[in-house]
């Protein structure tokens, strides 16, 4: 993250060091929890350090987030390093006694490792955990198969109904019938063609199946990747016609594969009226959708994966083959979607659930432990021996866990990085001579036109989509134009006339206009003392450009409307009515 990117390009003209000191680039702040038998080692087969590397440091990291590890037990050593970065371990962590509290003023994002099956956390501690997802704070959780991660995770609000914690068995137990039903994704008979447990660590990852959103466009259809699958370089959006079978090439398609994972699901029709009872007050596990608030805002199978494995061997015992089936692999719950809490200034926070956290340490990625070779080459030739070069599999792997991570921010840290990809846009060559006439862009159409090679260049580093979806959010926080985002994202102004694209262009357009009157192309030292300003101070009068550009478009739309009727009524061919036969 030292370095900046080609969209910020025109930002080297300022001190790196300084602009970091500013805020850029909003990096999350991320809590991770794990508990005794995981660590946070990088010679321990059980560890998150690998995972925790490509989150933070590995090669395609934009955003290196803020961490703070924490252990549910004694942690040895008391601290790790990953590379140049030094994390102390806060060691018997507790949510409901930890300093800094566990707030959103704090923290942006909580990842949860669980492997404990009980018991569940003390009611104080749920308290906290519920308090920080209600007011809009982002929420990782995973455990493995059967019991395991129960007791951190699976009584917690909405994400105890979104993955299996309890049920799904190991494939040891005495009654065959329940011991064929373990998910199994092992893919690879390994060495000597024997299926064995440690084929979880070879080179050859599982398959995974993104649940494509597909809707009409038109007389089309369209499908809609979730932002957790897309890769860099990929779009959300794709429509029926010649050359998008190569936009599929993009998706996030593997995962780690594992002899005896959970699964992940959505919650029934029953479970989503459930009230939670844990906390004080109780509260509706699931609001209303703001888009539609007869319904109640449900999660969704990010991806499936299938579960086809064959008998394997583990020392001393073989497990039978499985009854082959789809499952969910990953489940994501949007609470940016819902309808806000009582007394809360935003809208309950995102979930992701992931089905084990094989996907996750270090003997699945680097095979540690184990004689295979890991998603990777090690160049001593031999599991923790020399340096390790991650294979492509495992780079699109890091690059879900950068996703995760973007995805959970909180709706308040929107207006952050909208902010600095305005500030890279307007510094950068390919813009910087148009806005040099800033003071005559107030034409809608101007605006539109600017948003657009805006969207464009914020879109080829970010992906096709990006810069509308964060007008969307940040539309989404303002009382007054909140029902309208509402209705973008959830795709209900589809069958209208109303030109959704060009609202969101001339909206981002017009913040990028009012931007380059704030910040002097050829002055450097004013334009930085503007920025010093603060994130709030920059923000406040952008929330209120916003506002107003929004009503200017829907102004621009209903003249046209207006005029393309009155057009209609004098020049169309009058309607014939059939007569009584």
């Amino acid at each position: 993250m030292g370095k900046f990117t080609v969209l910020e390009a025109g930002l080297t003209r300022f001190d790196l060091d300084k602009v970091i000191a500013l805020g850029r680039p909003c990096r999350p702040r991320i809590l991770v929890v794990t508990e005794p038998s995981l660590n946070y080692r990088p010679n321990s087969d059980f560890g998150l350090w690998r995972f925790l590397h490509g989150l933070t440091v590995a090669a395609g990291v934009t955003n290196k987030p803020v961490l703070t590890l924490a252990y549910r037990g004694s942690h040895s050593p008391a601290s790790i390093a990953i590379e140049d970065d030094s994390y102390t371990i806060a060691n018997n962590f507790n949510f409901a006694t930890a300093s800094p509290a566990v707030t959103v003023a704090n923290y942006d994002q909580i990842w949860l490792f669980g492997i404990a099956d009980g018991p569940a956390l003390p009611d104080n501690q749920v308290q906290v955990i519920a308090n920080f997802m209600n007011a809009g704070g982002g929420v990782f959780a995973t455990g493995d198969h059967a019991t395991l991660g129960n007791g951190l995770c699976g009584d917690l609000p909405r994400i105890r109904r979104m993955r299996e914690w309890s049920a799904i068995p190991m494939g040891i137990e005495d009654d065959v019938d329940t011991a064929v039903q373990r998910i199994d994704t092992v893919v690879n008979p390994g060495a000597g063609g024997v299926y064995e447990f440690d084929d979880q660590s070879d080179n050859i990852p599982q398959r995974i199946y993104p649940n494509y959103k597909v809707t009409p466009s038109g007389s089309l259809w369209k499908a809609e990747i979730h932002p957790l699958l897309r890769l860099p370089g990929g779009t959300l959006v794709r429509t029926e016609g010649t050359g998008v079978d190569a936009l599929f090439a993009n998706d996030m398609d593997v995962l780690p594969d594992h002899p005896h994972e959970s699964i992940c699901r959505v919650p029934s029709a029953s479970q989503l009226d459930d009230t939670y009872t844990r906390t004080n007050p109780d509260f509706a596990e699931f609001q209303p959708s703001a888009a539609t608030p007869s319904t109640r805002q449900n999660a969704e199978i990010v991806a499936y994966a299938v579960s086809g494995g064959r008998a394997i061997y583990r020392v001393g015992y073989w497990k039978p083959p499985v009854r082959p089936r789809m499952f969910g692999v990953i489940s994501a719950y949007d609470g940016r979607l819902a309808q806000p809490y009582a007394g809360q200034t935003q809208r309950p926070g995102r979930i992701v659930c992931d089905s084990t956290w094989h996907h996750y340490v270090n003997t699945n990625l680097d095979a540690t432990g184990t004689s295979r070779t890991g998603l990777g080459v090690w160049s001593g030739g031999t599991p923790g021996s020399g340096t390790f070069t991650p294979s492509a599999d495992l780079e699109k792997i890091y690059g879900y866990y950068r996703n995760i991570a973007a995805w959970l921010q909180p709706a308040n840290r929107v207006w952050c990085r909208l902010l600095w990809d305005l500030v890279a846009v307007r510094f950068n060559a390919k813009l910087i001579e148009e806005l040099l006439e800033v003071d005559r862009l107030r034409n809608w159409r101007d605006l539109v036109g600017l948003g657009r090679e805006a969207a464009q260049l914020i879109g080829k580093e970010r992906g096709p989509g990006f810069a509308e979806a964060l007008i969307d959010d940040v539309l989404s926080l303002d009382e007054q134009s909140g029902g309208l985002a509402d209705a973008l994202r959830a795709d209900l102004l589809g069958d209208t006339d109303l030109d959704t694209l060009s609202l969101r262009h001339g909206v981002l357009g017009a913040l990028l206009a009012h931007l380059a009157q704030e910040l002097p192309p050829h002055d450097d030292a004013a334009a930085f003392k503007a920025l010093s300003r603060g994130v709030d101070k920059l923000v406040k009068p952008l929330a209120a450009v916003a506002q107003s550009a929004l009503q200017q478009g829907l102004d621009d739309q209903a003249r046209r409307t207006e005029r393309t009727l009155a057009v209609l009524k004098r020049r169309a061919p009058p309607v014939k009515t059939r007569g009584k036969e």
